[in-house]
C-alpha cells in the first residue's frame, strides 16, 4: 500500500512539473534564449560563427525562430514525459528513457535561471527537489527500498529548502516577488516583509535540520507541506485578478504546478516514515508489479 502511494503521489508531481514546464516552453518564454544570446559570453560565439554583428544577429527572424524552435521542442518533450511518467511501471520500465531525457532538458532550463542570477549557486540548488523527483519515480518502478528512498528524498527536500532558505534571508539579494508576495499575502509593509522573509528563511534551515531528527521529523515533515504547498499557491493569490481571470490563470497556474514537489515530497516522506525506517532498519528491495 506505501508503494503504491509514494507512486501515486510522485505521478501527480511529477505530472503537473511537466506540465507546468511545456506551458511556460509553449505560452511564454524560458530563460534559454537569454542564455543564447548573452552579449558577454554566448553572443560572442555567435558572432564569431555567423561573422556577422551581434544587432544583425538578433534581429534576424532565423534566430528568433531557432530560440522559438527550441522552447517549443523542450515543451513537447515535456509532454512526452508527463505522460511517460503516467505510464511507467516494472513492466514497462523502458519508459523511464524519456523521463530521464525530459529531466535532462529540465537540467537545461534551470542551468539557464542560474545564468539569469548571476551564477547563485543557491539558485541552481533550489531545483533539487523538481530534478530529483523523477529519479525517485524510475528507482520506486525498478526496486523499491524504503529506507533508502526516504533518506534521498531527504537530502533532496532539504537542499531546495536550504536554497530558499539562503535567498529569505539576504543570503543573496532578497527577490522582489518574494518582497511583493509577503505584502500582497499578509497585508504588511515592506521592511515587515523583509523581516518575516528572514524569520521564514532561518525556519527553512531549521526544517532541513529536523526531518533527519527522529523525535521531531513529524512536525517538521507537516510543516515541510503546509509552507511548500502555501509557497506555490502563493504564485496564483497574489496575483490573481478577477477582473483577468484567464489571464492570471494563464501566467500564473504553471509556477504552482512545477513548485508541486515542494510539498508532496516532504508528504511521501511523511508517510513513509515509521519508527524502523526512521532507525535505519534496511528491508529488502521489493518489485513493483
Amino acid at each position: 500500500m506505501q508503494q503504491r502511494n509514494t507512486i501515486i503521489l510522485l505521478r501527480v508531481s511529477i505530472i503537473a512539473l511537466f506540465l507546468g514546464q511545456a506551458w511556460e516552453c509553449f505560452r511564454w518564454k524560458t530563460n534559454i534564449s537569454n542564455l543564447i544570446l548573452d552579449p558577454q559570453r554566448f553572443g560572442n560565439i555567435l558572432k564569431w560563427y555567423y561573422d556577422s554583428p551581434l544587432h544583425d544577429i538578433y534581429t534576424n527572424k532565423m534566430t528568433e525562430g531557432t530560440l522559438i524552435a527550441i522552447d517549443q521542442s523542450l515543451g513537447t518533450l515535456f509532454l512526452i514525459t508527463a505522460l511517460s511518467s503516467l505510464f511507467i511501471s516494472s513492466k514497462a520500465h523502458y519508459l523511464k528513457w524519456p523521463i530521464y531525457l525530459g529531466t535532462l532538458g529540465l537540467g537545461v532550463i534551470c542551468f539557464a535561471d542560474f545564468y539569469a542570477k548571476n551564477f547563485y549557486v543557491g539558485q541552481l540548488l533550489e531545483h533539487t527537489a523538481q530534478l530529483t523527483i523523477p529519479v525517485f519515480l524510475v528507482s520506486v518502478t525498478n526496486k523499491w527500498n524504503r529506507q533508502r528512498l526516504t533518506l534521498f528524498m531527504k537530502i533532496a527536500i532539504a537542499v531546495t529548502f536550504i536554497a530558499h532558505g539562503f535567498f529569505a534571508i539576504g543570503y543573496y539579494p532578497q527577490p522582489g516577488y518574494f518582497i511583493d508576495m509577503m505584502i500582497k499575502g499578509f497585508g504588511v509593509q515592506e521592511n515587515i516583509a523583509r523581516n518575516s522573509l528572514i524569520f521564514f528563511g532561518l525556519v527553512d534551515f531549521l526544517f532541513a535540520i529536523a526531518i533527519f531528527l527522529p523525535k521531531v521529523a513529524k512536525p517538521a515533515l507537516i510543516y515541510g507541506i503546509i509552507w511548500g504547498f502555501i509557497t506555490a499557491l502563493a504564485r496564483i493569490s497574489t496575483n490573481f485578478s478577477f477582473d483577468f481571470i484567464s489571464n492570471s490563470l494563464s501566467q500564473y497556474v504553471h509556477e504552482f504546478l512545477i513548485r508541486t514537489p515542494h510539498f508532496i515530497l516532504p508528504l511521501i516522506i511523511l508517510l513513509n516514515s515509521t519508527t524502523k525506517v526512521d532507525r535505519l532498519t534496511f528491508r529488502l528491495p521489493k518489485t513493483v508489479e
